[in-house]
Formats: structure tokens, C-alpha cells, sequence
């Protein structure tokens, strides 16, 4: 082989400078390539998979929407429900104290001593409009005797011994065992009552049922005794029981 001139020597370093650099082009065109079209398909397959979470995140958004709608609108039922129903807690659970009914009072204007013999006498609906006896009155409804009636007890008025409230639970006992159930209606005003503030003395009775003018019962109204309602209602008052409970 003969010896390489130092022309032949300077062309192969020329080749191979040539071959190194047209290496380096490919190595960077490749990388550009990459660069260039792998990162948008990686990028389209992020957008994707944050559009299908963004999608579940939008169902079950609405999902839990709709279920917070319903709780929402079960709770508000159960809610007016409850005050529609009464006092919270069965009345045997409830606080309760019981007062008895003396079988007579003395009389603030003559000052003699007057026998209590059972009458129940009537109060009209449509007089009383003041206040929260007002509303318990403009919401309650005559049975088929004309007597004023909430929760399916009836409406009376009662003094101030009582210590009770508008929309109070009351039971009436009666002397022959007879429970009418009530709820205050309305307040008797202690200028109406005895020193005790439990009779009204004009009247002489303990107990005043609220009644719609409109529909009560003619018998009942024009002899103006709320015992005749019924024949067991004939009876004094003995105790009456006021509950710690309600309608509100």
C-alpha cells in the first residue's frame, strides 16, 4: 500500500467532518420531529382525559345537585309537617301540671259565694283577631256542631290561673271521667274573672269554647251551653291538665 499524502489525509478528515456534522443534522431533526408532532398527540390525550374527568366531575356534580334538591325538599315537608302535626313530642312525654277546679268562687261584685255547676259557655271565632290567638283562630276549623277545632282538639278560652299560652294543649276532666281535649284559643281578661282568675263570675264557668258563629248548632247556641254538645259533657270540670307542649 503506499503511503497517504498529506492531501489525501486533509480530504479524509474533510469526509469524516462532513459525516460527523450531516450525523448531528439527523440527531437534531429527529429530536425536532419528537418535539414537533409526539408532544401534541401527548397533549391531545391529556386535553382528552381532562375532558372525560371534567365530564364525570359535570355528572356527578348534577347527581349530588339533584340529591342535595331532594333532601332539601323532603326535609321542608317533614318540617311543615311536623308543625302541621302538633307539639314535637307525644304528650305523655311532656312536662304537665294540674290544676283543680274548686266547686265554687266568690263573686267580686256582690261578694257572695256562688256554686259552680258545669256550664261551658261560648266564645265567636270572628271576635277574636288579635295577635297569635288571632292566627290560631283564622287557621282552625268548625266540626259538624260549629265548635272551633286545631289538631283535633277544640279552642277555648281560659283565665289566667292557668299560667298557659296561645296554642297551649289543655285536657278538661270531667267529674264523671269524660277528657275533653283543647288548646288555649284565647285568654279570659282578669277584669272578667273571680279573685282566683279561673271563673268568669258573670257567666260562672271555668271554660268558654270558641265557636263559629256561622255553623254552630242552633240548640247549643240559643241556650249558650257548650255542654249540650254532648250528653257526657253535662259534668263540672273537676282538673285541668296543661301540658308543656304547643301548636306553633
Amino acid at each position: 500500500m503506499k503511503g497517504m499524502s498529506s492531501k489525501d489525509i486533509r480530504s479524509g478528515r474533510l469526509a469524516c467532518s462532513i459525516i460527523l456534522i450531516i450525523s448531528l443534522l439527523l440527531i437534531l431533526f429527529y429530536h425536532c420531529y419528537n418535539r414537533s408532532y409526539a408532544m401534541p398527540v401527548q397533549a391531545a390525550e391529556t386535553e382528552e382525559t381532562a375532558d372525560t374527568e371534567e365530564t364525570l366531575t359535570f355528572e356527578n356534580t348534577a347527581m349530588l345537585s339533584a340529591l342535595a334538591e331532594c333532601t332539601t325538599v323532603t326535609i321542608t315537608i317533614e318540617e311543615e309537617s311536623a308543625v302541621l302535626a302538633g307539639p314535637k313530642k307525644p304528650l305523655e312525654e311532656v312536662t304537665k301540671t294540674a290544676y283543680d277546679i274548686p266547686s265554687s268562687f266568690v263573686s267580686p261584685v256582690t261578694g257572695k259565694t256562688v256554686s259552680y255547676k258545669g256550664g261551658k259557655t261560648m266564645e265567636r271565632s270572628n271576635k277574636i283577631t288579635y295577635g297569635k290567638c288571632g292566627y290560631l283562630n283564622s287557621i282552625a276549623t268548625p266540626d259538624s256542631d260549629g265548635f272551633m277545632k286545631l289538631d283535633d282538639r277544640y279552642l277555648i278560652a281560659v283565665g289566667s290561673r292557668f299560667n298557659t299560652l296561645p296554642g297551649q294543649y289543655i285536657d278538661l276532666i270531667l267529674q264523671n271521667g269524660v277528657v275533653i281535649k283543647c288548646i288555649m284559643g284565647d285568654a279570659k281578661a282578669d277584669i272578667d274573672t273571680d279573685s282566683t282568675n279561673i271563673f268568669t263570675y258573670r257567666s260562672r264557668c271555668c271554660s268558654e269554647f270558641i265557636i263559629d258563629e256561622k255553623t254552630i248548632r242552633k240548640d247549643i247556641y240559643e241556650r249558650g251551653n257548650a255542654s249540650l254538645k254532648y250528653p257526657t259533657w253535662d259534668s263540672p270540670v273537676v282538673k285541668m291538665v296543661v301540658y308543656d307542649a304547643y301548636y306553633s
